[in-house]
């Protein structure tokens, strides 16, 4: 989970802990102060200037956060930091380490961190596409396991052979009435060229519920929308999952370090938050993502609802607007 346990009034410990631990003697990225600003000031009522503001060392921070979960999310932002860099500094990667072992924090999400910091990017993708939310989805698959043997970990994410009946279950949606969700997820891969799962070289089923969730929140396909899609998710769910997409996405279209295996014709070289409103977007994503009234990852299937009109569902889910300045 991301930003679920922390509270309000421990802001201010949180933040002193992510700057004790990622500041060190000055900021990597200039987007790193920025983005915590927001994100305390938005999302926590939390105001303060992270380039001044104290830090405090990890046995401050495990007074206050004792159970697993407060400690998790704590790591997490302090991930959330070092992926706004196309250079993780070993520094500051050994830092944020010494801050999880003291409060007891392991997981893929801090392995990958670690991969890319060491530029050991094949073994961060195999952390990233391994331990994603759709990696449970991909096991839905039909033969998975003996695609993954074949094909390796492509299969995670790409359509590694034609699917005729999966290609048709997507392409029926063009059937659906104008303004329902399905139509919309139809309207959306024939906008931008896309190929349907189902097709060699597309991404896959799992993968492409995503794309449900980029109609249901009016976030484009571009790197920026791709980032907000990710934070709305992270916050959207019960599941932890979610947590190493949104990282992962970070560190592909801000960092630049990790790469994505989706086919491209562009590579993704990061830089895609450096925009005039790129902190503030992530941040109301995120906000979003915590007022969805049902999970949007665990056990959703969008094919359920493809016919209901998109409007009816936002409203149903609380899917609430993006911020005015931002839309």
């Amino acid at each position: 989970m991301f930003l679920k346990k922390i509270r309000p009034k421990d802001a201010p410990i949180a933040a002193a802990a992510i700057i004790g631990a990622c500041r060190l003697d000055g900021w990597t990225h200039e987007l790193q102060p920025q983005l915590l600003h927001v994100l305390f000031k938005n999302l926590l009522d939390f105001e303060c200037d992270f380039k001044t503001f104290p830090g405090s060392s990890a046995e401050a921070a495990g007074a206050v956060f004792q159970d697993h979960e407060s400690r998790s999310e704590i790591i997490d932002l302090m991930l959330m930091v070092e992926t706004l860099c196309a250079e993780i500094p070993e520094d500051v990667a050994s830092s944020v380490s010494a801050y999880a072992k003291y409060l007891g924090v392991a997981n893929e999400r801090i392995n990958m961190l670690r991969d890319l910091a060491k530029h050991s990017i094949a073994k961060a993708q195999e952390d990233f596409y391994r331990n994603n939310y759709f990696s449970d989805k991909d096991l839905a698959i039909e033969n998975f396991h003996a695609l993954v043997k074949d094909y390796g970990l492509p299969a995670y994410v790409l359509g590694v052979k034609d699917d005729p009946e999966e290609l048709m279950r997507w392409e029926a949606l063009s059937n659906l009435p104008d303004g329902s969700l399905g139509k919309g997820l139809w309207s959306f891969y024939k906008k931008r060229g896309f190929v349907f799962p189902g097709t060699t070289g597309g991404c896959n089923s799992a993968v492409a519920h995503h794309d449900w969730i980029h109609v249901l929140t009016d976030y484009d396909s571009d790197g920026v929308g791709e980032i907000e899609v990710a934070a709305f998710s992270a916050m959207a769910t019960s599941s932890d999952s979610p947590v190493m997409n949104f990282l992962g996405v970070l560190s592909i279209f801000q960092g630049g370090l990790l790469k994505s295996l989706v086919a491209s014709a562009n590579p993704h070289l990061g830089h895609d938050l450096e925009i005039s409103n790129g902190m503030e977007r992530v941040v109301d994503a995120l906000q979003r993502g915590r007022e969805c009234n049902v999970d949007l990852i665990e056990g959703m299937n969008f094919f359920e609802y493809a016919d209901r009109p998109l409007e009816e569902l936002r409203i149903e889910w609380n899917i609430v607007p993006k911020a005015p300045v931002l839309a």
